[in-house]
């Protein structure tokens, strides 16, 4: 419970995000414990209460190890992130953003892991390990991506676009998740590796998006190209 109610000391990145360092994260070992890396997820919407969805996910603010469905409260879910850093990160961002008219509840788990199912237990779909994923966005050091994390916005940042791929085609792609506010193309080195920042109605919509489409395929001339998502600031597109 003590873990729960800690009060954590963040530091701003200048951006209006916060993110953790380790000098910052608090242990607590006077206390007898220490932070954990495993997080209950409750109150899940439909459209993001599976493993895949959630590692997609919490994939925005630290590697995600594994994620499992609870078999009897599939609403809920425990899932673990590479380090008690990663997972203060998803807690500070992800608690309280509403998704498909539902309240997202993030806290701490009793759990220091999460275990992977027996052979001969029910329901093996509902936890995944994501360890050898190739599509983590934290397997190299770079402050610099955490420094551009964002807590959940109306807002994405679409990176890696294909040069011939058009904002007809993307709006064409997201046009299921919810109304799309506004869309420009941002300034790119790369004219085979385009940005976009996309704008919805709402945080929902675009928590859609990034879980349905990030890392996309798209086949080029040069080859396979994989669309990139993240979250951007809220109010991103000046009209």
């Amino acid at each position: 419970r003590r873990v729960r109610e800690a009060v954590v000391s963040t530091q701003s990145t200048g951006n209006n995000f916060k993110f953790i360092t380790a000098a910052t994260l608090p242990p607590f070992p006077q206390l007898g414990y220490t932070v954990s890396s495993v997080l209950l997820v409750s109150n899940l919407a439909e459209c993001i209460a599976s493993p895949d969805a959630l590692f997609i996910l919490f994939g925005v603010y630290g590697d995600v190890r594994r994620v499992k469905i609870l078999y009897k409260k599939t609403d809920t879910a425990l899932v673990q992130m590479q380090d008690p850093i990663s997972a203060q990160q998803a807690l500070l961002s992800m608690n309280g953003v509403v998704c498909g008219d539902k309240k997202i509840y993030v806290s701490y788990s009793i759990f220091m892991e999460v275990q992977m199912p027996k052979p001969t237990d029910e329901a093996q779909d509902l936890t995944k390990d994501y360890s050898d994923s190739p599509l983590h966005r934290f397997r190299k050091p770079n402050q610099k991506v955490r420094e551009n994390v964002y807590s959940p916005s109306p807002c994405l940042h679409l990176s890696n676009i294909p040069a011939e791929v058009s904002e007809t085609e993307l709006r064409a792609t997201f046009k299921d998740c919810g109304t799309i506010v506004n869309f420009r193309f941002l300034a790119s080195e790369r004219p085979d590796k385009q940005m976009a920042l996309m704008e919805f109605t709402n945080t929902s919509s675009a928590i859609c998006g990034l879980v349905q489409f990030h890392n996309k395929e798209y086949v080029t001339e040069g080859g396979r190209q994989y669309l990139r998502i993240s979250f951007s600031k809220a109010g991103c597109i000046q009209k």
